[in-house]
Formats: structure tokens, sequence, C-alpha cells
């Protein structure tokens, strides 16, 4: 004979209920806890970066018995010119040089700096374009940089710059005998596909075109050459924190795949370049190195211009980025 137990059965709905309520709570707490760490593990990377490109600048210029990586990236916008020929590209005095809806002719702008929101404007966050002039080099900066390897810097063109579809910049396509009118689709910076890539020469699509992906070509660096200089600050302060002196001039250059430092040179330290990952999707994200050219009006002139410090995509350098990622700064 066989007996069943009634009271054999499953949970109630009611205790179903109660597992699940509590099921959310430890999911809820867990989100609380992890909430936030992204950003703390982007910073942590970048504290290691930063130090480490510091490190690899010096070690490039032991090795290379007093020169710096050339070929760095400028984070400016100038007139195209087959020759390399940006000298004759003024630096905006509009608008601290952002870039407008419409590149002026002969005239350079920052590489963007019109917002910090992801998908808007590209190009530079306005935090750190905040952060750099616009100008031409003088004849002593120029000699300054020439005197250490400093030849060449990657511009972007700024008739592709723009959101203008009218700026185009004329442009032989592969085949040799057509020519392209490049920058006429009016995507601006936002548009571009791989931002990283932007200072990378063009990126063909069949013979007769290019994509929007690589917008830069090599500019001369020789007197009047636009480029970015970091704002000394009130009583020299920003400099001073980065251990220079109050009058001394640091201009930015983007640690780009073009750079001497990255790829598979003989002296490269990278095989790719280095990015920041806490910036907007359209965003430039390769770190920034501040080279010390000289005080103002007394520039270097016997090979002593170095690297002052490298600052990640937001402006940050490393003891404030170190501070970041301890929750001491905000």
């Amino acid at each position: 004979m066989k007996f069943v137990n009634k009271n054999q059965g499953g949970f109630t709905l009611l205790e179903l209920l109660v597992v699940v309520g509590i099921i959310a709570i430890i999911g809820g707490a867990m989100l609380s806890s992890f909430s936030g760490q992204e950003a703390t593990a982007a910073r942590g990377v970048a504290t290691s970066a930063i130090a480490g490109i510091e490190d690899a600048t010096r070690i490039y210029r032991a090795t290379t018995k007093g020169t710096l990586p050339n070929n760095m990236e400028s984070l400016v916008c100038a007139n195209y010119d087959a020759a390399g020929t940006v000298s004759t590209s003024v630096p905006s005095a509009a608008d601290g040089g952002v870039l407008p809806a419409t590149a002026a002719a002969t005239t350079s702008y920052k590489y963007g700096g019109t917002s910090n929101a992801s998908g808007i404007g590209g190009g530079m966050t306005k935090k750190l374009a905040a952060k750099f002039d616009i100008a031409a080099l003088t004849a002593l900066q120029a000699t300054a940089l020439n005197d250490v390897g400093i030849t060449s810097m990657r511009y972007a063109i700024s008739e592709a710059c723009d959101t203008d579809v009218t700026t185009t910049a004329s442009i032989f396509a592969l085949d040799g005998t057509t020519s392209v009118d490049f920058g006429d689709g009016g995507e601006g910076l936002v548009g571009i596909d791989i931002p990283n890539q932007a200072f990378e020469g063009l990126r063909p699509d069949g013979q007769t075109g290019y994509k929007f992906r690589g917008i830069g070509f090599a500019g001369t660096i020789e007197t009047a050459s636009p480029v970015l200089i970091w704002k000394k600050g009130d009583g020299g302060y920003n400099n001073i924190k980065l251990g220079a002196a109050e009058s001394d001039v640091l201009i930015a250059m983007g640690v780009g795949q073009a750079s001497d430092l990255v790829g598979t040179g003989p002296n490269a330290a990278f095989s790719k370049a280095p990015f920041y990952g806490q910036v907007g999707k359209d965003k430039y994200a390769h770190y920034i190195a501040l080279i010390n050219v000289g005080p103002a009006g007394d520039e270097f002139t016997n090979g002593e211009t170095q690297v002052q410090a490298v600052v990640d995509a937001r402006g940050d350098f490393l003891d404030e980025e170190i501070a970041e990622f301890n929750g001491q700064k905000i």
C-alpha cells in the first residue's frame, strides 16, 4: 500500500516573492558598490600611461643622442597644403581659436573644443582645449624644436574639420589624376568614425575617393607654423605645477600613431598609441606631451628643449591623476 505525503510540494507564492526581493536587494547593493568604478579604473590606467610615456620620451632622447620624437599631433586644424606648408594658416583670434562652423581660408584653429559631451562637436573636449592658446611659432621657438629633431607635425585638414560643405580641400585620388573635393560631406569632427586615427593620412575608399576617417597631413615646423601653447595661468601657476619656470613656453604635441615614439621603428616604445578611455566616443583620446622650448623671448638654442610633462585627454597631469584615482581630488 502506498501513502502520499500531502505536505510535500514546492514553494508558496509568498516564499518566492520573498526570495526575489532578497535577490533584488543584493543586486542593487552590488550595483551601488560598483557605480563609478569605470572612471576610477580609467584614472588608474592613466597614471600608469602618463608615467610610461614620460619615461619613454626620456629613453628615446638618450638613445637618439638628444633628439625628441618627430611627427607628433599638433591638435590644430590648418588649411591643407600638399607640400606641408602650414605657416600661412594664421591662428584664429575669435572665440579663443575654437573651430567655427565654417573654417576661413588661410586660418588655423584648435582641433575641436566646443563641448565635453559625447557625440557633440568632436575633437578635443572643451575642458582640454581651454588649457591652451593657439599661436604662431616664433623664429626662436621653431629653431628650438628643429634643434632636437622636431621638423614636422601632423595637422588636421581644416576644410574637413568644419561642418560647411562648401569648404573643401582639392586632393588627388589614388589614381593620380582625379581631383577629389575632400571635406564636402559637412560631417565635421563629430563624424570621424575612428577619432584616434584623425591625424593619420587619408584612407582610400576605392580609387577615386576617401573615407571620412583620417583627415591629417604632415606640416613643416618653421617660423609661423600654428601650434597650441599651454596657458601659464595666474603667476605662472600652471607651469610651476608641472615643474617648469613661470615664463617657459610649453608646446602641445599629441602622441599619435605617426609619431616616432610609436610603431615599428628602431626607437619606438609603443606598438600602438596609448589612449585615455574616459572621454566621449567622438573625442580626442591620445596623451599629450608638453614640450618646453625655454623662456618666452629667450628660447633654447643648444638642444635643451625637453618634454616637461605629459597630460591626458582631459588635460590632467600625473600628480593630479593620482589624486583623482585615490579619491582625494574630485
